[in-house]
């Protein structure tokens, strides 16, 4: 019986170890490359080391964008005790400035993998090098850094929270500023704790170029504090400013206000996130009339001196009515643009043939992409000639039945200022790996020519003369001269143009004569000032001035410039143009003083005596009596058709004629 048992025994102890034979020679011989693997799945683990993303700088190697190489930390929370918690507690509270409880309830919350602290400084993760603790490990955790908070927000754009780019540069120039990952190979033990790093199979992450800018942060600094400044004083809806080299094409600065901060761009909405100067188009109102002017020279269909009837202010053609702001019988062309006489530049733009009026405006960029190096732009709307009306041409001619981008129009007026050629607008310098070396540079573009040179120069005499004498008198500067013209655009709400609702935009450059800084401004439905010469000319003054201070070059070439005896003006001359449809805007009347001099005597009711006056003078005493004026020539004040201490009766017209004295001292009558 009891042996009948042990044998019983012994059977099945036999039975059971040729199992086990068989189990270890499957596992060991059969399934031999099988289990290897897993084993080794088990023993090795591979991390990825993500690349650090490359940097954006600016012109002058400032820093606007970075990565912060931060880390998170983790405990798997099943590999750990009681005492080892309360060690892992009690380190970290004094590390991070915690307390011991807070970090104890994070460990006890769940039997898991669990973060107990993010993103981590570099620093502090030094000091937590001699940690060993079961179950700890690290994980990087970049986080991308602007630390100018929102300057140049629109131009850099943002990151996702993978670090790809979802806007501005960031997302266009992707490709160049991700890295290629790196990997590093780790053997743990059976309780997953590592024993060492295996070196030979580890790769390096390789990390993304750099990027320097064309953007000088001064300048972009300078315009955005002064258009947020203005933007609140006038009480505009959002604001639009870009900064341009003019001979290059470089983009210096350029902003949209309300903008945003890209480190929280989930805070702000779509419409402050869009960059509105390349996204968003606008009727420009007078601010094309110098283009217009510049065809019409190059085709040789009318010259500065050249008079048009003006019509006293009110023109009407083929059943609209356009009218000005000032009621001038007749203007020269330069003195349409300096008054921008809206009835003259129409009259003017019947003299060239449509197919040549739209292949000028074609080639200056309009109803085409600019092309610059930024996501998001549009090409705007240019009507093609066979979808002319009768008159589409004459309104087109001061900015109506053309709709054009910022970054359009500012690129247009490169052409115009810098000797006739159209230029591709660029915001890229160059692009660098980590060693510096140039992977890929950009430098000015030339499309084609636009105009001659001799008309480029021509049409700046005009846009001088604005500045000095017409609507753009507020963006005048001390000791330097400046170029420029003012445009105010009612806006199209539901189909119908608004009497409240302007685009009041100024386009300025300076020194006049050689163009270093052009600028375009554009304030939307300011509600003080309204028109471009009282709300964006006055912005454009305090960025130019601002940006002339700080250019050493600039200030130290003034003695090359022309110099402005006068300071600023303010007066009806300012005023822009009104609508070419009938409207009952009515001009705003402006207040000014006029200092004590001895050519001027007049109680407000008699005429005073102008002669000799500067035509300045003259039209500030004149607008501050309200009296109506059409002026010829320029320079001192020759001739007045209104005797001085003539009575006034409220409805004279006065005509002046005025002469430039030369180097040669004989008199130049224009």
């Amino acid at each position: 019986m009891n042996n009948s048992r042990v044998l019983l025994i012994m059977f099945f102890v036999f039975i059971m170890l040729i199992v086990i034979v068989a189990k270890l020679f499957t596992i060991q011989v059969v399934d031999n490359e099988k289990y290897t693997k897993i084993a080794k799945r088990q023993q090795n683990k591979s991390v990825k080391i993500k690349a650090e993303r490359g940097v954006i700088k600016d012109r002058n190697g400032e820093i606007l964008s970075f990565t912060k190489n931060d880390v998170s930390l983790f405990i798997d929370t099943r590999m750990t005790n009681k005492s080892e918690k309360e060690k892992i507690a009690k380190r970290f509270g004094k590390l991070f400035n915690k307390s011991e409880k807070h970090y104890l309830n994070i460990l006890n919350s769940a039997n898991k993998n669990i973060c107990i602290e993010k993103k981590a400084s570099k620093e502090k993760i030094l000091l937590l090098s001699d940690l060993m603790i079961n179950g700890y490990f690290q994980i990087e955790d970049y986080s991308r850094v602007y630390p100018y908070g929102s300057l140049a927000s629109h131009i850099l754009g943002f990151v996702d929270r993978n670090l790809d780019g979802v806007s501005g540069v960031e997302k266009h120039f992707d490709k160049y500023l991700t890295g290629v990952d790196g990997y590093k190979f780790i053997e743990n033990d059976v309780q997953g704790r590592v024993v060492t790093i295996n070196q030979e199979n580890s790769i390096e992450p390789t990390p993304g170029n750099n990027i320097q800018l064309t953007i000088d942060r001064n300048c972009q600094r300078i315009l955005e504090e002064e258009l947020n400044k203005g933007l609140k004083k006038y009480k505009g809806e959002s604001a639009v400013g870009i900064i341009m080299d003019p001979s290059t094409g470089e983009i210096l600065a350029l902003t949209n206000q309300p903008d945003y901060d890209p480190a929280n761009y989930n805070l702000f909405s779509d419409q402050e996130r869009r960059n509105r100067a390349l996204t968003d188009t606008y009727e420009p109102g007078s601010t094309i009339k110098p283009l217009i002017m510049s065809m019409l020279l190059e085709e040789e269909l009318t010259k500065e001196s050249e008079l048009t009837n003006t019509e006293n202010g009110n023109y009407k053609v083929k059943g609209a009515t356009i009218r000005d702001t000032h009621n001038f019988l007749k203007l020269t062309s330069t003195e349409i643009i300096t008054h921008s006489s809206n009835v003259g530049i129409a009259k003017l733009s019947d003299k060239i043939d449509d197919d040549t009026f739209y292949r000028y405006l074609r080639n200056y960029g309009f109803g085409n992409l600019t092309s610059i190096n930024l996501p998001g732009e549009t090409p705007g709307f240019l009507k093609k000639p066979k979808q002319y009306s009768k008159i589409s041409k004459n309104f087109i001619a001061f900015g109506y039945e053309i709709s054009v981008t910022p970054i359009q129009l500012l690129n247009a007026y490169c052409a115009l200022v810098n000797g006739g050629d159209l230029l591709q607008p660029y915001i890229i310098k160059s692009i660098k790996d980590e060693k510096e070396n140039i992977v890929e540079e950009f430098s000015r573009n030339k499309i084609r020519s636009v105009i001659s040179e001799k008309t480029s120069k021509r049409v700046i005499d005009m846009m001088k003369d604005v500045v000095v004498n017409g609507t753009g008198v507020e963006a005048q500067l001390p000791n330097m001269q400046v170029g420029g013209k003012t445009g105010t655009a009612q806006r199209l709400i539901n189909n119908k143009y608004s009497s409240s609702d302007y685009n009041s935009s100024f386009v300025g450059f300076f020194p006049a004569d050689n163009p270093k800084y052009i600028a375009l401004i554009v304030v939307m439905s300011p509600s003080i000032g309204k028109y471009g010469g009282r709300v964006a000319a006055p912005i454009f003054h305090e960025i130019a001035l601002r940006i002339a201070d700080s250019d050493k070059n600039i200030i130290n070439d003034n003695n090359k410039r022309t110099i402005l005896n006068d300071a600023k003006i303010t007066s009806n001359e300012i005023i822009d143009e009104k609508i070419f449809v009938s409207s009952n805007l009515e001009d705003e009347k402006t207040e000014v003083k006029v200092g004590n001099k001895e050519s001027i005597i007049s109680d407000g009711s008699t005429m005073p005596n102008l002669i000799n006056l500067t035509k300045r003078d003259a039209i500030k005493m004149l607008n501050s009596l309200g009296i109506k004026y059409q002026v010829i020539g320029s320079g001192n004040v020759v001739f007045q058709s209104i005797s001085a201490g003539t009575k006034l009766n409220g409805t004279t017209l006065c005509n002046l004629s005025c002469f430039t004295q030369n180097t040669n001292s004989k008199l130049r009558i224009n």
